[in-house]
């Protein structure tokens, strides 16, 4: 919905509002805010009807209502004393005085309007339009120092598949899109004319997952994986059109590699990323197709993934890599394969991912900051960042378009939700659903309190959600962009303890202050409290994981045996959880052998602990069949199996919390963005 309020041009979807002189991006709640004030123009309204209808009945403070309000009059340069849009009415509540006027989308709407339209329940013919016409309705601005002209992008389908689309790679002809689709079971290949709408699967059996695949420059050949746990081949396939040929089998990677292949400008010469095997870093290799011979590729020291991310020069034989380094810093590297000389670009310190060579392959172009709704531009040092489109979903690696121009990329709206399961009574319900992702949830050592991440107010805070009277309460205002991956409780319920990227934060639940503990900028795993004052974790010391434990009162380290490679304290010492260097198991304070119920259980998954103990119940996630699995000590059946999509889970007695997607599919589409002359 957009509203015209006074010289003010208000978008819901696109959470912007924009006037001649400037455009202002507004935090979700901010919006939702906005939102609900045009549609009660005119009447009273009191802080409890705000709080059922923006906050949806969800805890906050008084107080918090007034700074929302506050922003939001900043926003429309409203004065308070003498206010055009919102009036402050005494012990009442507020009244929106400014008219504020539907705007038809029907007819033509404003060249610089156009946004995302959410999927709707639609028959194929209607999708099939919708892939040739405009039918997204955000906006980018993409600067341009060699014309006055506006310019704005837009964005429009080219995919709208049930499931996920990920990969997209259009062929020199800019009509056929290769792109993989995960439909709840496998992945797929297909090929797609996106004018005619005909489409073609590139199938190897029903057993393996296809994809992704690369055209080479002419767009007559697509080189592509074949993969299953047990199995990794590269394949090449020559294109007529959607005809297409036999495959030729080019290479056999190790099992459990599941990585990228693409051409580069000699269609005889190839670059792959592979790994040892399954969960290991990846490297970079080149492939002659002649010969069949593979050469290791200079490249970045490997961090955790590896090296997995890189991309093509437009036209040199130049690869662009991103690789995180030893502090967790993103950095951007050129590898010259004719040279075979590796230059270090520029880093950055966010959380960010894949960045590719922009059209002119002067700029380096990727997704911004988490959760990503902008396609970013940097110059070659890093410098001059430019916003080139920006949306209300969240976008997933860009990738060029063939047309020299244009960018494509995967949309999706990613609502993680928590589930709570009651282990005796096999019962299940939802605790936190909201429309924004709730992640981390992790129960209290007296189970009466769940700590978790919250988008709710547009950034990750941390918020508090209370079993009893199933209020929630926000505790932090960071508002910094940081992202976090793990969160654990103090024995004493005063502090919650958070990774970030490359750090541990301390956060007083009361006073919701944080304290940033002063350790180098590494990759740590596997948090926890050993007790109120000393927080543990591993880190990587040489080749190892080792465990340090950390004193928050005078801010001492120490570290453990060489040989512990994690240790996850609970608030029963009987719960205490051992990995030695080996990945043999052990329980309790002085640490004797623990028999788990399946062999060679990894200790993370992740930056988090992957196993969990609770009295005589041990659970850990299953990543490769998506399942949570409950065992009771000493038995190799499961008393409960559940399916779970995110991996993360508490335990606490017979309280079990299980991060959920609200949608199973997790539905989304690749996006073509494109240009407007608006002159």
């Amino acid at each position: 919905m957009r509203w015209q309020i006074k010289d003010f041009e208000f978008c819901e979807q696109q959470h912007t509002l924009t006037n001649e002189q400037d455009r202002v991006r507004m935090e979700p709640m901010m919006s939702e805010l906005l939102a609900y004030f045009c549609q009660h123009q005119n009447q009273i309204i009191s802080k409890e009807q705000l709080l059922d209808g923006v906050w949806h009945g969800r805890y906050v403070s008084d107080n918090t209502v007034s700074k929302l309000i506050t922003k939001l009059r900043k926003a429309l340069q409203d004065s308070a004393r003498n206010p055009e849009f919102i009036v402050t009415v005494p012990k009442r509540g507020y009244r929106f005085v400014a008219t504020a006027a539907p705007i038809d989308d029907q007819g033509t709407p404003p060249a610089d309007i156009e946004g995302f339209t959410e999927k709707r329940p639609i028959n194929k013919h209607v999708l099939f339009l919708m892939a040739l016409f405009t039918i997204v309705l955000s906006i980018g601005f993409l600067s341009s120092n060699s014309s006055s002209s506006n310019v704005i992008v837009s964005a429009k389908a080219v995919t709208s598949d049930k499931g996920r689309e990920y990969f997209p790679s259009f062929a020199s002809d800019g009509v056929r899109l290769a792109y993989m689709n995960h439909d709840g079971t496998r992945f797929r290949l297909y090929i797609k004319n996106i004018y005619s709408g005909e489409q073609v699967e590139v199938h190897h059996g029903e057993e393996n997952g296809v994809g992704p695949g690369s055209w080479n420059d002419a767009g007559t050949k697509l080189v592509y994986l074949v993969a299953t746990q047990e199995r990794c081949q590269y394949f090449i396939r020559e294109f007529d059109g959607l005809e297409m040929s036999e495959p030729q089998l080019i290479y056999t990677c190790k099992p459990g590699s599941f990585g990228i292949i693409k051409f580069t400008h000699d269609d005889n010469m190839l670059i792959f990323s592979e790994s040892p095997g399954m969960g290991k870093p990846y490297s970079l290799y080149s492939l002659e197709l002649d010969s069949g011979s593979t050469q290791w590729l200079p490249q970045p020291d490997i961090h955790l993934g590896g090296n997995n991310q890189f991309d093509m020069h437009p036209t040199q034989n130049k690869l662009l890599i991103s690789s995180p380094d030893e502090q967790q810093w993103e950095g951007f590297y050129q590898l010259d394969l004719e040279t075979q000389h590796l230059s270090l670009l520029f880093k950055l310190n966010a959380y960010i991912c894949c960045g590719i060579w922009a059209h002119n392959g002067e700029h380096i172009v990727m997704m911004g900051e988490h959760p990503a709704h902008e396609i970013v531009q940097y110059d070659l040092d890093g410098s001059n960042k430019t916003v080139l489109f920006t949306g209300p979903q969240q976008l997933r690696r860009p990738e060029r378009h063939s047309n020299g121009v244009d960018y494509a990329f995967t949309a999706f709206k990613n609502d993680l939700n928590v589930d709570e399961y009651n282990i005796s009574h096999n019962q299940s319900f939802s605790i936190l659903e909201d429309t924004f992702d709730e992640r981390l949830a992790v129960l209290s050592p007296n189970a009466n309190q769940v700590a978790y991440i919250s988008l709710t107010s547009g950034n990750e805070e941390l918020w508090l959600y209370n079993r009893d009277t199933r209020k929630k309460k926000k505790v932090s205002q960071f508002a910094d962009g940081r992202h976090y991956v793990d969160l654990t409780w103090s024995p004493d319920e005063r502090k919650v303890a958070g990774l970030t990227l490359n750090a541990i934060h301390i956060i007083d639940i009361n006073s919701g202050e944080t304290r940033l503990l002063p350790l180098p900028e590494k990759e740590f795993r596997g948090l926890s409290f050993k007790s109120p004052n000393k927080v543990a974790f591993s880190m990587k010391l040489g080749s190892d994981w080792q465990v340090v434990e950390f004193n928050l009162q005078d801010n001492s380290m120490e570290r453990l045996e060489p040989h512990w490679q994690s240790v996850q304290y609970a608030n029963s010492v009987d719960d205490w959880l051992w990995v030695d260097q080996d990945g043999k198991w052990y329980q309790g304070a002085h640490p004797i052998p623990l028999e788990l119920p399946k062999p060679n259980i990894n200790a993370f998954y992740g930056r988090q602990f992957n196993v969990k103990k609770s009295g005589e119940r041990i659970a850990f996630y299953n990543w490769q069949d998506r399942e949570l699995e409950v065992y009771i000590k000493g038995s190799h059946k499961p008393v409960q199996t559940l399916n779970s999509q995110v991996g993360h889970f508490s335990i606490n007695g017979d309280v079990l919390l299980i991060g959920q997607k609200s949608s199973k599919t997790n539905d989304s589409d690749i996006y073509q963005t494109y240009r407007v002359n608006t002159e």
